[in-house]
Order: structure tokens, then C-alpha cells, then sequence
């Protein structure tokens, strides 16, 4: 009983956040125009705050764990490989190969990442997932960008722009920043700190709030069949492989949890923005995007509560 009410409560302060974003949307509380705003404001501004105040005042040598950072790059680029051989040899539609390819290895990691491991095992212990975004989000970006042009178009992918623009990412930034300060021992006067923490406070709220803003159910029609398969293997067939792997390598507790929300985490939601801007099928993406968010509610619950009961969290 206490592993069930362990994932309820990692899991539904998640869920009554988009739920609430839904809502306003839906009430006309907000509008599109403010949500698009306040999404661009959140990945620029709010989530890196988050990421560097979760980093910065952390002994990151204590907190490093190099089998977990070895096992999310390993599983990362192995499935990225298997994924590249397969969905090309099974989806038809060029235009959706890469758009596929990326909903399934991309997670919105930053956002549900940080958040669960936080509510299952403090604020103490949320630098664990901060830092191991640190290492995801560049992969995925950079593997995205891939993608969507080797698949979609076919066209050679440049190596400056590209890594260009991963470094130019403010989620990169600022994890860059987190962990220089740290290594240098850098602390805020009480007052600036205070103001720190309370804006990085902000930043999940505000991003579940957005992303629950912008669920259209409508982007579920049509490709209904293929976005379903897509996101059972994402949230569930993948994690069924690697996190028993995970669990023989030795990685427990906030580690665990951390490596584990990489591959059970919905599909980013910038996957739809560059499938867009790749010219690849951006309907499909939304719907990628939408389906993986709803159903990733009871998969997570699902981990958190199995992993809970067998004591390895």
C-alpha cells in the first residue's frame, strides 16, 4: 500500500497540472497567443534557472555516478541505431520516418524528469536528474536533427550548424554554467539565492501548465493506429528492455529513477517545432506528442509503483 500512494503522489501533482492547463484553455482563460508566449518564456528563461539552481549548489562528485551516465548515453545511441534500421524498413511515407524515429528516443526528460524524481525524493535530489539532463538534451537534439534530414529529405547533415545549434540551446547553457559553479564553489548572498530559488520554483509549474494548455485531442485523427504502436514502444516495450538492465548493472534509488524517466517520459514537445521546420509530417508529431503525454500518466505511476514495491527506489 505505501508503494501505491509513493507513485500517486510523484505522479498526480503531474497530472493536475495539465489537467489545470486544459482547463484554462478550454475556459478561455488563456489563449493561444499567451501560451505560445509563456512556452517560449519557460524554455528560455524559467527552466534553465531550474536547472542551474538544481546543479550549481550541488557537490556534483558526490552526486556522479558514472554506470548511470554510461547506461543513458549506451541505451540512448542503441536504440537511436535500432530505431534508424527499422522504422525505414516499416513506415512507408517518407515524410514520417524521421518524425517516428525521433518521438520514440526523444523525451521531455527536463520537464517530467526533474519534476518526479523531485516529488518521490526531494529537492535534494533533483540535481541528480538536472545533471543527467545535461547529457540528454544535447543526444537528443543533436540525433534529432539527424533524423529528420536524413529521413525526410535525404539531405547530408551539416556538422557546424548543427552542433551550433545544440550549444546555443539555454537548456545546454545553463547546465554548463551549473556545473562550472559548482566544481568553483560559487554561492549566491542569501537574498539573490532566495530570488533564484523561487523563480526555478516556477518553471514546472509553468511548463505543465503550458504543455496541458496545448493539448489539442483533435491532432489524435487520423495516423490514430501508427501514433498508438509508436508510443507503446516508447513507453513500454523500451523501458520493459533496459530498465531490468539498469537494475543489473546496480543503479538504485534517485539514480534509478533518473535513468528510468528517460526512456518512460512523453515525447518533447520541440519534436513538433523541428518536425515543422524539417518539413517532415508536424500532424503527426503533434499527435505523437499529445498521445505520449496522456498516456504516459498511468506507465509512470505503473514503474514508480513497481520499482517502489521491490524496494529500488
Amino acid at each position: 500500500m505505501n508503494s501505491f500512494f509513493v507513485a500517486l503522489n510523484a505522479i498526480m501533482p503531474t497530472f493536475l497540472l495539465l489537467a489545470f492547463g486544459y482547463f484554462l484553455r478550454q475556459m478561455h482563460f488563456v489563449k493561444d497567443e499567451f501560451l505560445k508566449q509563456t512556452n517560449t518564456l519557460v524554455f528560455k528563461f524559467f527552466l534553465p534557472v531550474l536547472l542551474f539552481n538544481n546543479i550549481y549548489k550541488t557537490n556534483l562528485l558526490e552526486l556522479f555516478d558514472g554506470t548511470m551516465f554510461l547506461f543513458a548515453i549506451g541505451s540512448l545511441l542503441l536504440l537511436y541505431a535500432a530505431l534508424c534500421l527499422i522504422v525505414p524498413r516499416v513506415v512507408r511515407e517518407a515524410k514520417q520516418r524521421g518524425v517516428i524515429i525521433q518521438a520514440i528516443f526523444r523525451s521531455n526528460y527536463v520537464i517530467f524528469g526533474v519534476s518526479l524524481v523531485t516529488n518521490v525524493f526531494g529537492e535534494e535530489h533533483a540535481a541528480v536528474a538536472s545533471v543527467l539532463s545535461a547529457v540528454l538534451v544535447p543526444l537528443y537534439n543533436t540525433l534529432s536533427v539527424v533524423a529528420l534530414a536524413v529521413y525526410t529529405s535525404g539531405e547530408k547533415v551539416k556538422f557546424i550548424p548543427t552542433v551550433i545549434k545544440v550549444v546555443k540551446n539555454p537548456l545546454i547553457i545553463a547546465t554548463l554554467l551549473g556545473i562550472a559553479a559548482s566544481f568553483v564553489g560559487l554561492r549566491f548572498p542569501g537574498f539573490l539565492e532566495t530570488a533564484v530559488t523561487d523563480v526555478a520554483r516556477l518553471a514546472t509549474p509553468l511548463a505543465l501548465i503550458v504543455l496541458g494548455g496545448d493539448f489539442r485531442f483533435r491532432r489524435l485523427k487520423g495516423n490514430i493506429t501508427k501514433a498508438m504502436v509508436a508510443v507503446v514502444f516508447k513507453l513500454v516495450i523500451i523501458p520493459v528492455i533496459f530498465i531490468p538492465l539498469a537494475i543489473l548493472a546496480g543503479i538504485r534509488g534517485a539514480n534509478l529513477l533518473a535513468l528510468a524517466l528517460a526512456w518512460e517520459t512523453p515525447t518533447a514537445v520541440s519534436s513538433y517545432i523541428m518536425a515543422q521546420e524539417a518539413g517532415a509530417d508536424s500532424e503527426l508529431a503533434g499527435q505523437l506528442v499529445v498521445l505520449s503525454s496522456v498516456c504516459c500518466i498511468p506507465t509512470v505511476f505503473l514503474m514508480i509503483f513497481i520499482l517502489q514495491s521491490f524496494a529500488l527506489l
